[in-house]
């Protein structure tokens, strides 16, 4: 495929909006969207169907290892079979800290246009994971919305407070029992727009996707009654088009992701602590003991929540904590 002319299969993978936005070269070979991703190798949804690919980070162009999302150029090697020859530049990607290595990012999604924060209404909302969650999606370059499942039992009074802290953003009340708020997650991004959804296991999140793509292709299981937890349903994560339009990212369940390098998305979030930090006496304020530390005043006053602000310094210490073992190790003779 060597012009935009043969790409209209492609366009219910978002391919529009990625071509917009990247204005990707076109060399020899053609063009796919990886759907998941396994150790040294891919599934890519091309206009030839389903492919399952080699890959190999070191070999490829962009020396980037794929990520679920990725726009990938595909060649067909003789002895191999279809290896990804070259990673396409992505315009926005969900990045964490690494769960097996310390002080090395891992992409879990790209090309992404919207995160969707999953809560559930059968267990407390847990107001600093989803903050948490909210700055993972601001540093990803994509619009995070709010999703509160199981919408048919009785909505908990915390997800009223959720609601305050963040009427800026969009929320959306969903069932899929009854089919609630499906309506509007479809029209939020059809016709080729991606979402992808993070939240813990047990939460709804493939019942939501299920009722989304209008059949069973997401395994679910059934909550522990005893402390509402649920197993895995989602092993590996995956892409999946809508057939009205639109494109979902699964991702396994997690309670908690590292954050990565994510200084402005945490000032982003947390905008009341870091609009009052501008008053600060030092520039370098804690905000915890220094003198006319004006986000301590506006603790004390009233107008800042005890509770947020020290959700808000784990996190900022826990990327000063990162930030400084990555210099250290860049220091370290090689």
């Amino acid at each position: 495929m060597n012009s935009y002319a043969d790409m209209t299969a492609l366009r219910e993978l978002g391919w529009e909006i990625y071509r917009k936005s990247q204005s990707p070269n076109f060399n020899s070979g053609f063009f796919g969207r990886v759907r998941r991703v396994d150790r040294g190798e891919v599934d890519v949804i091309t206009e030839r169907g389903d492919i399952r690919a080699l890959s190999d980070s070191q070999r490829a162009a962009s020396n980037t290892a794929p990520a679920t999302g990725d726009w990938v150029e595909l060649v067909e090697d003789p002895d191999m079979g279809f290896l990804v020859e070259k990673v396409l530049p992505r315009y926005s990607s969900i990045v964490r800290r690494d769960p097996a290595e310390t002080e090395l990012a891992q992409v879990m999604a790209s090309n992404i246009d919207l995160v969707g924060v999953v809560s559930s209404t059968d267990r407390p909302i847990n107001l600093a994971r989803i903050e948490r969650f909210l700055v993972l999606a601001e540093h990803s370059r994509a619009l995070p919305v709010l999703i509160l499942t199981k919408a048919d039992l009785s909505i908990p009074r915390e997800w009223g407070q959720v609601m305050k802290e963040f009427s800026e953003i969009q929320s959306f009340e969903t069932s899929a029992l009854d089919g609630r708020g499906i309506s509007e997650i479809r029209d939020l991004i059809s016709p080729d727009r991606t979402l992808v959804l993070l939240g813990e296991s047990g939460i709804g999140k493939s019942s939501l996707v299920n009722f989304l793509i209008g059949e069973d292709v997401q395994e679910t299981s059934e909550v522990r009654h005893s402390d509402n937890k649920g197993r895995h349903t989602t092993v590996a994560r995956e892409l999946l088009t809508i057939p009205t339009g639109g494109i979902l990212i699964d991702t396994p369940g997690i309670r908690g992701v590292g954050l990565w390098d994510a200084d402005q998305a945490l000032a982003q979030v947390f905008f009341e602590v870091s609009t009052e930090a501008q008053s600060c006496r030092f520039n370098d304020c804690t905000h915890t003991v220094e003198p006319k530390c004006a986000v301590i005043k506006a603790v004390a006053d009233g107008r800042i929540d005890g509770q947020k602000l020290i959700r808000y310094l784990r996190l900022r210490d826990e990327l000063q904590e990162q930030s400084l073992k990555r210099n250290q190790q860049w220091r370290k003779p090689h």
